[in-house]
C-alpha cells in the first residue's frame, strides 16, 4: 500500500521525522505521571531536544521520558521519607542520597535500566551532528547555566522567560507544590537556582528583650537531638519512660516532618526559624556562611565552654563537617571515630555516647562543657511486618531508649565527681514518618491528606498553620542533676514553642551577654505569633536578622 501523496514528498517526509517523536513524547506521558499541562510538555521537550542532539531520535525520546520518570519516582521516595521533593541542588549532592536507598523500589531500578538502555543504544546510532539540532540542545544549557549563576543576576531573567514561555510558576516557600504545577523536570531546574544570600538592612529586632537571669547557674550541658525519636499518649513508646527517671517534659515543634534533620538542627543551634530560607540550609548555604556563625556553640565558648559536636553517621551528610565549626565547635567527631558494624544497620547509638563520655570524663573538673550529640539509629526506613512499620519503630526506638538511659548514668555520675551541675535535654528532631499509624491513632486526621489510601496517605501540598503545628509536634525531655526544679521551669517555658526557642533557655541559663538570645527568649515567652499564620516567621525574624547572625553582613 502506498502512502498517500501529501506525505511522499520530501517536505512532508522530514515534517514527520519531527513531529512523530514529539507526538510520542506527548503521549508517554502515560508512562510518566498521566499529566499534560503546558511546563510538564515543555520542560520534557527542552530535555528531548538536549538528548536528541547526542542521541538517535526514537531513544532519545524513551530516554527523555525514562529520566523523567527516574526522577519523580527518585522524588516520590524522598518525599515519602522527608515530607519534601527532591530538588535541583539534591542532584549535586548526590552523597546525601545515600540515607535513601533502603526506600529504593522496582520502578526506580526498571526507568534506571531503561534509561541506560536508551542512552547506550541512542549513542550507538547517534545522528551527525546539525545546527538545528546543537541550537535546540543549547536552550536547556542556557538556562541551566543561567539558574546556577551564583550572582542571582542571571536567574532572575531566566524565572521570567520560563513563566512567559513555558509556562512555568516559582514556589519557593512551598516546593510540593512547585513540584505539583511545573512537573519534576520543571521543579528541578527552578530549584537549581544557587541559594542567595538573605539581604542585609535595618532591623528592631533586639528592641524588646527578656531580661537575664541575674545569677545563672551556667551548668554543663548535654543536648541529644534524636533521629524520629517520639512519644505520645495516643503513640507511647519507651521514650515516655524518661518521666519516671526524672526527666520534665514539654512538647516542642519542629519544623519538619519525617526527615530533614539539619532543618531541626539548625534551628537547635541558631536560635532562628529554618522556614525563612529555601531548602535544606546546611545543604545550601554552607560555602556561603560566615567563618563565625552566630549560633549557641560561639555564644558559649565566648564565656568558657568546651563546645563539642558529634553524630554518629558521615560528617559529610548535610555538610555538617563544613557547617559545625563555623557555627563554633571547637572539637567535632563523626562516625568514622566511632565504631560501627555495618551489618547491623544504621549506626548504634551507644558507640556516639561512648565518644562523649570519653570526652567527659578527661575534661578538666572546672571547665564548662557543652556536648550537641544527633543520634542516627532509629532512622527509617521501618520495614512493615504486617503493620504499618511501627513495630520495628518501637524495637529500635526502645533500643535507643536504653542506650540513652545508660549514658545518663554515666554522665551523671561524671559529673559528680567533677563536682559540676549537668543539664541533659533530649528531643526528637522530627516524628517518624509513620503516616498511617499517626492517622489510624487519632493524631493526624482526613484533613491532612490529600488521598483516602491508609496504606500510601500523601499530605495535602498546603497545610495550614495549626496543621503544621500539629505535624511538627515532637517530645523534648529535660534533666537537671542538681536542680530539678530548674528542669521543671524550663520545660514550663519551651511547652508548645518552636524549636529555636530551646537555645535561647540554654543561653539564658549562662552568663551570656548576646542579646539575640534575650530577644528571641521574649517572643518565645509572648508566643503570641507562631502558627497563627501563613508565613508568621516574617513577623518574627526580620530577614536582616539572618544576613546579620550567619553571614555577618550588616548595614
Amino acid at each position: 500500500m502506498k502512502s498517500p501523496a501529501l506525505f511522499s514528498t520530501p517536505l512532508a517526509q522530514r515534517m514527520l521525522q519531527v513531529a512523530l517523536p514529539l507526538f510520542a513524547l506527548v503521549a508517554g506521558r502515560i508512562w510518566v505521571d498521566t499529566q499534560w499541562n503546558m511546563p510538564r510538555i515543555a520542560f520534557s521537550m527542552l530535555l528531548f531536544f538536549f538528548l536528541a542532539a547526542l542521541l538517535q531520535r526514537w531513544a532519545a525520546v524513551v530516554a527523555a521520558l525514562a529520566i523523567e520518570g527516574l526522577l519523580l519516582n527518585i522524588s516520590y521516595l524522598k518525599e515519602d521519607a522527608t515530607s519534601e521533593p527532591l530538588l535541583g541542588v539534591d542532584l549535586f549532592e548526590v552523597g546525601q542520597g545515600m540515607a535513601l536507598t533502603g526506600y529504593m523500589d522496582w520502578h526506580i531500578w526498571v526507568y534506571g535500566l531503561i534509561t541506560i538502555a536508551a542512552l547506550g543504544y541512542g549513542l550507538w546510532r547517534h545522528p551527525s551532528f546539525s545546527k538545528r539540532r546543537i541550537g535546540l540542545a543549547l536552550i536547556l544549557c542556557i538556562l541551566i547555566a543561567m539558574q546556577l549563576d551564583r550572582t542571582g543576576k542571571m536567574s532572575a531573567y531566566a524565572q521570567p522567560l520560563m513563566t512567559q514561555y513555558l509556562g512555568s510558576h516559582y514556589s519557593n516557600y512551598n516546593f510540593r507544590v512547585n513540584a505539583k504545577h511545573n512537573g519534576i523536570l520543571g521543579h528541578l531546574l527552578l530549584t537549581a537556582e544557587t541559594a542567595h544570600k538573605p539581604k542585609a538592612g535595618q532591623h528592631q529586632f533586639y528592641s524588646q528583650t527578656l531580661a537575664s537571669a541575674e545569677q545563672p547557674s551556667s551548668p554543663d550541658i548535654v543536648v541529644v537531638m534524636c533521629e524520629s525519636c517520639y512519644t505520645e499518649a495516643r503513640l507511647p513508646t519507651k521514650m515516655a519512660e524518661l518521666a519516671q527517671a526524672g526527666f520534665s517534659e514539654a512538647r516542642v515543634i519542629s519544623p519538619v516532618y519525617g526527615g530533614g534533620t539539619a532543618e531541626a538542627e539548625f534551628e537547635a543551634l541558631t536560635g532562628l526559624s529554618a522556614y525563612t530560607l529555601p531548602g535544606i540550609d546546611f545543604q545550601n548555604f554552607a560555602g556561603q556562611f560566615s567563618d563565625k556563625i552566630n549560633a549557641l556553640p560561639h555564644a558559649l565558648s565566648d564565656v568558657g565552654y568546651t563546645t563539642i559536636g558529634m553524630h554518629n553517621y558521615f560528617g559529610t551528610f548535610w555538610k555538617r563537617e563544613k557547617v559545625y565549626p563555623k557555627m563554633g565547635f571547637q572539637r567535632i567527631a563523626f562516625v568514622d571515630q566511632m565504631y560501627w558494624k555495618r551489618s547491623d544497620g544504621w549506626p548504634k547509638d551507644f558507640s556516639l555516647y561512648n565518644q562523649a563520655l570519653a570526652h567527659y570524663n578527661v575534661a578538666p573538673a572546672g571547665k564548662k562543657q557543652f556536648m550537641f550529640l544527633v543520634t542516627v539509629n532509629t532512622h527509617g526506613p521501618f520495614i512493615q511486618q504486617d503493620d504499618s512499620g511501627i513495630g520495628q519503630y518501637q524495637v529500635r526506638l526502645g533500643q535507643a531508649m536504653d542506650d540513652f538511659q545508660a549514658f545518663v548514668q554515666q554522665i551523671e555520675a561524671s559529673a559528680k565527681k567533677r563536682k559540676r551541675d549537668v543539664i541533659i535535654v533530649i528531643f526528637g528532631d522530627h516524628k517518624p514518618g509513620l503516616n498511617q499509624e499517626f492517622y489510624e491513632r487519632g493524631i493526624f486526621d482526613n484533613g491532612f491528606f490529600s488521598n483516602r489510601d491508609p496504606k500510601n496517605l500523601q499530605f495535602k501540598n498546603i497545610l495550614n498553620p495549626e496543621q503544621t503545628r500539629i505535624r511538627g509536634d515532637v517530645p523534648l525531655f529535660i534533666k537537671d542533676s542538681r536542680h530539678p526544679e530548674q528542669a521543671k521551669v524550663l520545660a514550663e517555658k519551651l511547652q508548645n514553642r518552636p524549636l529555636f526557642c530551646l537555645p535561647a533557655e540554654l543561653a539564658r541559663l549562662t552568663q551570656n551577654s548576646d542579646p539575640f538570645y534575650d530577644a528571641v527568649a521574649q517572643h518565645c515567652a509572648e508566643n503570641t505569633a507562631f502558627y497563627t499564620q501563613d508565613l508568621w516567621w516574617r513577623s518574627v525574624f526580620p530577614e536582616a536578622v539572618y544576613a546579620e547572625r550567619l553571614f555577618a553582613e550588616v548595614e
